[in-house]
């Protein structure tokens, strides 16, 4: 807020050059009074700027997180379809995916199940998988490859390079889980893989569905990719559909749709936030409103002589929207110029955010700003169309 108004008389010539070709010589005066005192315009809005900073870093959190996932799933799926719970997390049956694979057209068909257990003395999300999740899933490995997730075994167990660097672990490396029931199991690091930014769908240590099951009372399976002839059509997704039918929890999903639905929980947070931030839009209305009135008392003479020399009131009200305009863009343009540059440190810092600008998002909050701009000149654009000249000139 302290240093912009260094930078103040140079956007304001660029951001006010529309009102001079839209108004003429009121945008000119508009600009004017914009860039008279750098320093009151530049704090007229601080808040406006500090609020759009804050909502511009918030969109390119959703962004980042939301293109690292879409990038992920990419990476991951090679399937068709994902079958999930109507909630997106929770469990399904085991059998679910057993009649999924039954459907005409399927190809191949890949469970993940999940569950926790107590490895190397920490509580971790563990999950174990089908003989034919390679057929739907491809990993990028360090040590092993595709082939790895069908020969698990009995004993058998793959995980991320992070983790097997956190606990020395490499290939035929024994580690020993213990489940909630209290039963151990001993299992053989097979393979190590690196996963993408975005995310994954397993947990620290993988182990083949065979020995999950007898591990673990009840299992269920937390997602179900499958791959059919034909890829995604309506026929091969009614076909799965009807398969389905009596497992009512279960949802048959495309990828856009299976990653629209598992960002959805994540909308909503920020939808919540973006709800909050505005409250800051608000108070910077307030800031507008109140310095733009007092910009009208103090060229209370002088907005008297330009109605002396024939500025009609229409005219007046115009030249003080414009100069709002100006103020409240100048301050959303750095205020969205800060949030971006926020963005990208926390994009460098945090390994599931990429670096991603979104434009439309920005295109609106600059639209919003503009709006803003608008509403506070309603008060202040009134008062000063309703000044008489005479008085105006003999204003002390």
């Amino acid at each position: 807020a302290l240093l912009s108004a260094r930078i103040v008389p140079v956007l304001a010539t660029w951001l006010g050059w529309p009102a001079t070709k839209i108004a003429g010589a009121i945008g000119r005066l508009a600009r004017d009074n914009a860039r008279r005192n750098p320093q009151r315009t530049a704090s007229t809005a601080s808040a406006l700027m500090i609020g759009l900073a804050l909502v511009t870093l918030v969109a390119m959190l959703s962004a980042g997180i939301i293109s690292n996932f879409r990038s992920a799933v990419n990476d991951l799926f090679t399937g068709n379809y994902a079958i999930t719970a109507q909630n997106n997390f929770s469990p399904v049956p085991i059998s679910a995916g057993a009649v999924a694979g039954r459907a005409p057209g399927v190809t191949a068909v890949g469970s993940v199940r999940s569950g926790e257990g107590l490895v190397l003395g920490h509580r971790e999300q563990l999950t174990a998988v089908d003989a034919e999740i390679g057929q739907v899933i491809r990993l990028e490995w360090t040590h092993g490859s595709q082939a790895v997730l069908a020969a698990l075994g009995s004993d058998g167990a793959f995980t991320t390079d992070s983790y097997a660097s956190q606990h020395h672990l490499r290939i035929g490396s024994d580690v020993t889980i213990t489940t909630a029931t209290g039963t151990r199991a001993r299992f053989v690091i097979r393979g190590v893989f690196k996963p993408p930014d975005g995310g994954l769908p397993f947990g620290a240590l993988t182990i083949s569905a065979a020995r999950w099951d007898g591990l673990y009372q009840q299992p269920q399976n937390l997602y179900t990719f499958v791959k059919m002839t034909g890829g995604e059509t309506r026929a091969n997704q009614a076909a799965l559909t009807r398969a389905l039918v009596p497992y009512p929890d279960a949802k048959v999903q495309t990828r856009q749709r299976f990653i629209d639905n598992q960002t959805s929980g994540l909308s909503q947070v920020l939808n919540i936030l973006y709800v909050l931030l505005a409250l800051s839009i608000v108070v910077s209305l307030f800031g507008i409103v109140n310095t733009l009135v007092l910009s009208v008392f103090e060229r209370t003479r002088e907005i008297g002589m330009l109605r002396a020399v024939g500025m009609s009131r229409r005219q007046i009200r115009r030249m003080v929207r414009h100069e709002s305009v100006i103020t409240a863009l100048i301050r959303s343009v750095i205020g969205i110029a800060l949030g971006i540059v926020f963005g990208a440190l926390l994009a460098a810092r945090v390994s599931f955010i990429a670096f991603t600008i979104p434009v439309g998002s920005l295109i609106t909050f600059f639209i919003a700003a503009w709006i803003v701009g608008l509403l506070a000149a309603i008060f202040p654009a009134r008062r000063a169309a309703r000044l008489r000249p005479l008085e105006a000139l003999s204003y002390e």
